[in-house]
């Protein structure tokens, strides 16, 4: 299976008013990153045939659908869930970047699903690990923030566990901190809005 071409015509179907997850690849014919990225997105389209759809979009031919998501910067790979941008990967970063960031989204979306299905027998727990240093202030707030709204989580100290550290930036990509992993999908940095996404929060609270 190839990736879906998206246009201005099929972007909304496919992807903004679409049930499940979309991966899509914002690149440009010139961008010679894009180019490297390019083979990958293929065999994920493959590789998720079925659990996932996976598109690409060039930006040249819509600009407007890339400025709607303030794409600034390409290659871009967004990750959608039920038509909400929850993810996005920006440059040219290893496969089992984008494998594992589609993965967690796959695995939060079943989650998100369970859920709703057990609403009635009680509150909803969520699966919420911080991944932090004792020096970092962000972390600080992010900690700060869940403990707020009465969030359990589990907080792990990267400067002391480093198998902890590599797990971390094996499924990111990324070193720094603070990180979240919220029902199995990664949030890096204190990203509060996509916090609020993934803990049904109401944006804005306090």
């Amino acid at each position: 299976m190839q990736p879906t071409t998206l246009t201005s015509e099929n972007f909304s179907k496919i992807v903004e008013n679409a049930k499940g997850i979309v991966l899509v690849d914002f690149w440009a014919p010139w961008c010679m990153p894009c180019r490297l990225v390019g083979p990958v997105i293929g065999r994920l389209a493959k590789s998720f045939e079925g659990r996932a759809t996976v598109a690409k979009l060039n930006v040249d031919e819509h600009a407007s659908i890339a400025a709607r998501y303030h794409i600034s910067g390409i290659p871009t790979v967004g990750i959608f869930r039920d038509g909400k941008l929850i993810n996005q990967l920006v440059g040219v970063r290893p496969e089992r970047a984008y494998r594992n960031a589609l993965e967690s989204a796959l695995q939060s979306a079943a989650a998100t699903a369970t859920s709703a299905g057990n609403a009635k027998s009680g509150p909803v727990k969520r699966s919420v690990t911080v991944f932090s240093t004792p020096t970092c202030p962000w972390c600080a707030r992010l900690k700060a923030y869940l403990r707020q709204h009465n969030i359990a989580f589990k907080d792990v100290d990267v400067s002391r566990d480093a198998a902890a550290a590599q797990q971390m930036v094996s499924r990111s990509g990324q070193t720094g901190v603070p990180q979240a992993w919220i029902d199995g999908q990664v949030v890096v940095g204190f990203d509060r809005k996509r916090v609020d996404i993934l803990l049904g929060l109401k944006p804005g609270a306090a």
